[in-house]
C-alpha cells in the first residue's frame, strides 16, 4: 500500500467506482442510441419501399381492373372483381395476422438488438 492508509484506499476505491459507473451509464446510453438509430433507419427504409410498392400496386390494380373490365364488357365489374380480390386478401391477412407478422417482427427485432458488432 506504500504508505496509504485504509481511509485513503477506500476513498480512492469510491472515486474509481464512481468513474466506472459513469462510464457504464455512458456506454449503455450510447448503445441505446445506436439501437434507436438502427430501428429508425429500418422503419424509414422499409417505409419508403412500402410507399413505392403501394403506388405501383395501385397502378397495377387499375390496369388489371381495366383489362378485366374490357374482357367482361363492363368496367364496373372489373373494378368489383379486383376490389373483391383485395378484400379477400385483406380478410386472410387479418385472420392469420399473428402467425404471419408476429414471428417476422420478433425475428427482425431480435436480429437487430442482439447482433454481435465487431
Amino acid at each position: 500500500m506504500k504508505g496509504n492508509t485504509l481511509l485513503e484506499t477506500i476513498s480512492e476505491l469510491k472515486v474509481n467506482l464512481q468513474k466506472y459507473l459513469e462510464t457504464k451509464v455512458s456506454y449503455y446510453g450510447l448503445l441505446a442510441f445506436e439501437k434507436a438509430i438502427k430501428l429508425l433507419t429500418l422503419f424509414v427504409s422499409h417505409g419508403i419501399v412500402l410507399i413505392v410498392l403501394t403506388i405501383s400496386l395501385v397502378f397495377l390494380s387499375g390496369a388489371a381492373a381495366i383489362y378485366i373490365g374490357k374482357l367482361i364488357g363492363s368496367f364496373e365489374i372489373g373494378l368489383l372483381i379486383v376490389g373483391g380480390f383485395y378484400f379477400l386478401l385483406g380478410l386472410v391477412l387479418y385472420i392469420f395476422r399473428n402467425k404471419i407478422f408476429s414471428r417476422c417482427i420478433i425475428r427482425t427485432m431480435l436480429k437487430m438488438f442482439f447482433q454481435k458488432d465487431d
